[in-house]
């Protein structure tokens, strides 16, 4: 056993020299020199921003395979235990001393039915300070001595306390659920919070997106953020209270990353397991498992830590920026004070037409591709229902900007949409689908800075609906120019009419012909190629002129015989019409033969009826 431990000293030691050689061994309890029945300390602050400490007694470790799923078993107590009512959300992170050494963060809780008190999970400090390291450079990793395994004790992760009956059926098993650094968020409430956390399923959105149009890219994916194990708290602070000093960042103080930050505020807290330089590490366990990151670090303040049945939570606030987490990994979040991650400045303006009231909310969003779709899409519900003090029926007229370094031009887009139940979802619907299509496309990253929306909104219906269209006769030949007429009906209020002509190309290779009129774009047909792009500046000029809802277009399809796919329709001519402010739905289509050779086409079918229809 000798030679053993004296083997892992070497390894140890080797490993330390090549990857972390900025830290000194004495500053630090390595798993291999952990023994039961060694007494900690923790440090963590309940209220006040003050950091105090707990006690924590080492019962041994598990050791599972691999170097990420290590964890040192302590059992916790103390006054600051009591007044938290256990391990409370937000202390994950929470520095645990032996002698003065680190031996890792406290990061999950556990229920077992062998120790009556609060036991915790403790990430051994070396993948840690791996991540410190960057955790590029090779792994700091020592094995535990034989004597401090729970060899007979099974590790089963939960996501959620287990209930008395289950720990008391399996004496054997500990189970462990996550010490989780809880999303505090200021400005959004009901929907806008349930899409945040949730998703958006069920909330009636539109399935005709700008990937859908073009055929092509990434459509946006509205995963909530519980998804990402997060869990929200129950409330938050209303304000980011007095800045914070840099050098009051220290380990078993707290720390938060931000995902959104101005007139919402959407984020983390956790606390600080070691600090060196400029540089530090905390939670004990990964924020969204993101890797390389570029997400706000934000100074904390605790008010208090509130005591529940389910699970006891910090209250507290997010300040200012004071740096950026740089790695988000297993182990980890670490980040270094100084300069701050750029964020996406959002603008977005409501106005309800029909009271007159204006707002305008700024926001800066991470720069994180799959979590903007959802930060979008909920601080637009948000932006929108806080405006109108309503959910329900009306009209949207938006117009959209977008910037970005790496655009050759600012995406300018307006659109109008209607709805019967629920103005509020298409517009930042939209929005959502353009920036996830640019950040996903093929050239560039756009590097988007800059977002704006200005939405004004009425609870009229002012839609357009396609009531029918008529053609002048039942066949055409090559060459004939179609006539076509279009009734349309106002929502509740007058009808209209628009006439106009299509004209057949003398040599279109087809048996049929198909008129249709529509409002807004369309599918890509399966007889037409998709649309070929050059460039970023390509892109973004077609996202540009994809039809808005406030178009009606009246256009000839034919089908390619010599196609591989003989029902595949394309495009061959269009009319356009413009109906500002008002939304066209709908569509009506017109099948009629394309007729060769004096009334018979080349595939022999009869024209039965070449007269002119009613109404010419």
């Amino acid at each position: 056993m000798l030679k053993r431990a004296t083997l892992f000293s070497c390894l140890l030691t080797v490993l330390i020299t090549a990857t972390a050689v900025a830290y000194d061994r004495s500053e630090f309890l390595f798993l291999d020199e952990i023994e039961i029945g060694m007494v900690g300390v923790g440090r963590t602050i309940v209220a006040g921003d003050i950091i105090e400490e707990f006690t924590a007694d080492v019962l041994g470790i598990i050791d599972q395979p691999g170097q990420l799923s290590d964890f040192i078993v302590v059992r916790v107590s103390g006054d600051v235990i009591g007044r938290s009512g256990g391990i409370a959300q937000g202390m994950s992170g929470s520095p645990v001393y032996v002698d003065g050494k680190l031996i890792g963060a406290l990061s999950r809780a556990a229920n077992w039915s062998k120790a009556i008190t609060p036991i915790g999970l403790v990430t051994p400090i070396e993948p840690m300070l791996a991540v410190l390291d960057d955790a590029h450079a090779g792994a700091i990793y020592s094995a535990p001595m034989p004597e401090s395994r729970l060899a007979t004790v099974g590790l089963a992760h939960l996501e959620f306390a287990p209930s008395d009956e289950l720990v008391a059926t399996l004496p054997d098993v500990m189970f462990s659920y996550p010490v989780s650094s809880p999303l505090m968020v200021v400005g959004l409430t009901g929907r806008s919070l349930d899409t945040l956390m949730n998703g958006a399923t069920g909330h009636g959105l539109p399935a005709l997106l700008v990937s859908d149009v073009l055929d092509g890219g990434v459509q946006p994916t509205v995963r909530g953020l519980s998804s990402l194990g997060l869990n929200l708290i129950p409330l938050a602070g209303t304000s980011a209270g007095a800045p914070v000093d840099p050098a009051s960042l220290v380990a078993g103080g707290s720390v938060g990353v931000s995902l959104a930050s101005g007139d919402m505020s959407i984020g983390s807290l956790g606390t600080i397991t070691y600090r060196d330089g400029d540089t530090l590490v905390g939670y004990g366990h990964s924020f969204i498992d993101n890797g390389s990151s570029q997400f706000p670090l934000a100074s904390v303040s605790i008010i208090d830590t509130m005591k529940s049945l389910q699970a006891s939570f910090k209250l507290g606030t997010l300040g200012d920026p004071l740096g950026t987490i740089l790695e988000d990994r297993t182990a980890a979040i670490g980040g270094r004070l100084g300069p701050v991650a750029d964020l996406i400045d959002v603008n977005l303006g409501i106005r309800d037409a029909d009271r007159g009231v204006e707002n305008t909310y700024d926001l800066g969003l991470v720069k994180e591709p799959r979590l903007i779709p959802n930060l979008l899409l909920s601080t637009g519900y948000a932006a929108v229902d806080k405006t109108l003090d309503r959910i329900g029926q009306g009209t949207v007229e938006v117009t959209y900007q977008i910037l970005g370094d790496n655009m050759p031009f600012p995406l300018e887009r307006k659109d109008v949409f209607f709805s019967s139940t629920d103005v509020a979802v298409y517009a930042p619907w939209q929005l959502a689908s353009i920036v996830s299509f640019l950040q996903y496309n093929s050239f560039e990253d756009p590097e988007i800075t800059r977002i704006a929306a200005s939405m004004q909104i009425t609870e009229d219906i002012k839609g357009i609906q396609i009531s029918s269209l008529a053609l002048d006769r039942n066949a055409y030949a090559p060459g004939d120019t179609i006539r076509y007429e279009v009734t349309l009906q106002t929502f509740q209020g007058e009808a209209r009419i628009e006439q106009g002509t299509l004209q057949i190309p003398q040599n279109l290779p087809s048996d049929i012909v198909v008129v249709r009129a529509y409002g807004g774009p369309r599918y890509l047909e399966s007889g037409e190629p998709p649309q070929e792009f050059e460039d970023l500046g390509d892109l973004i000029d077609a996202i540009e002129r994809i039809p808005s809802y406030e178009q009606l277009t009246v256009e000839l399809f034919a089908v390619d015989v010599y196609s591989l796919d003989p029902s595949g329709l394309f495009g061959v001519a269009e009319e356009t019409y413009e109906y500002t402010g008002y939304a066209v739905f709908d569509e009506r289509e017109i099948t009629v033969p394309l007729l060769y050779n004096g009334g018979t086409s080349d595939f022999g079918q009869p024209d039965e009826d070449s007269g002119e229809g009613p109404g010419w």
